[in-house]
């Protein structure tokens, strides 16, 4: 029988490894240096479309469908969401630390109260796949030809 900690690690170590890049892509243009540059968004794996679908559901009314921190419910917040296409802050996020954010809500990290609570709602390995979809937000995209 595996205890809830080693069962939490296998968890993070099979989330490290299901979370990687994939080789399909799909076109997208974004911004930059005052001209349109041409780029690719690496199609999303099996387990960052199961984390997307749960993001929308739950997720995307506060952070926005793009992960911006701009839902629509984001306007009545203070502070506002974290927005998720910061790739330097979420680097600095591990995925533990993003399990225990998501699990036990802003107030049980010491961040915004308004955060509610997810662990009662989604299972870890759902909160796992969350977590995966999330760091496709701050992948870079790959320069188009």
């Amino acid at each position: 029988m595996i205890r809830g900690s080693t069962y939490t690690l296998l968890l993070l170590a099979t989330l490290s490894i299901t979370c990687r890049w994939t080789g399909s892509s799909s076109d997208s243009s974004m911004q930059a240096g005052g001209g349109v540059e041409k780029t690719q968004r690496v199609a999303l794996a099996y387990e960052e479309r199961q984390g997307k679908h749960l993001y929308i559901r739950y997720c995307a009314v506060c952070h926005g469908q793009e992960g911006k921190g701009d839902g629509f419910n984001a306007f009545n917040l203070d502070p506002k969401p974290r927005d998720f296409t910061d790739s330097t802050y979420m680097r600095a996020l591990t995925d533990a630390r993003l399990l225990e954010t998501i699990s036990e809500g802003g107030r049980g990290v010491n961040k915004s109260p308004l955060m509610p609570t997810w662990g009662a709602t989604l299972s870890k390995d759902e909160i796992l796949s969350v977590i995966c979809y999330l760091r496709t937000f701050a992948r870079p995209m790959k320069p188009g030809e």
